[in-house]
């Protein structure tokens, strides 16, 4: 049985991660937060505005990075050099529960030295309506600075219940982790 273990992924496979539903959601709220159910998140990180300058030629090199608990489940492509950067990049991770936020850090890319915090925001999962895309828009803050504009991210995410036995998927993501960097199993 699955429920003692935590597998969080990232599919970076266009078979797994471009699936389209159009069925009408259901509404987070009839879902009991002990189900040990699987999910799939499907995120497309569309774009960001007004990112924060951290470079001293008044620009930044931003990539995002995405974490459920203390566990990285995607990072994004460095955009060079962009304030308004467009990433337009897919990724699905599994969730085997729904009460850890998705958490959204956005940094700068400094060549060598530590890269730059430009802000973060987070996804409340338990708010998501069930096998509906929806539009996000989150406000990035620096805890430290909280009254600083330090501008918005702009994803679409999809939330769908996975059915079956999680072994299944289990399966699924070993075969995948073969074939990609970006899959990360953690039990």
């Amino acid at each position: 049985m699955l429920d003692s273990y935590k597998l969080k992924s990232v599919c970076s496979l266009p078979f797994v991660c471009h699936k389209k539903i159009n069925t009408v959601g259901t509404s987070n709220a009839d879902v009991p937060l002990a189900d040990p159910g699987m999910y799939q998140l499907d995120i497309t990180l569309r774009r960001g505005q007004s990112l924060a300058a951290r470079d001293r030629g008044g620009t930044s090199d931003p990539y995002v990075k995405f974490k459920i608990g203390r566990k990285e489940v995607f990072r994004s492509k460095i955009i060079h050099k962009n304030l308004n950067p467009v990433w337009e990049e897919k990724a699905c991770i599994l969730v085997d529960h729904l009460r850890e936020p998705l958490y959204i850090k956005v940094f700068d890319y400094d060549f060598g030295l530590q890269d730059d915090f430009m802000g973060s925001a987070f996804l409340d999962l338990t708010q998501l309506e069930l096998n509906r895309n929806t539009d996000v828009t989150l406000t990035l803050k620096d805890p430290h600075y909280p009254d600083h504009d330090l501008g918005i991210i702009l994803m679409s995410v999809t939330l769908t219940p996975k059915e079956g036995d999680p072994r299944d998927v289990t399966m699924l993501m070993r075969k995948s982790w073969k074939r990609s960097s970006k899959v990360i199993l953690s039990m």
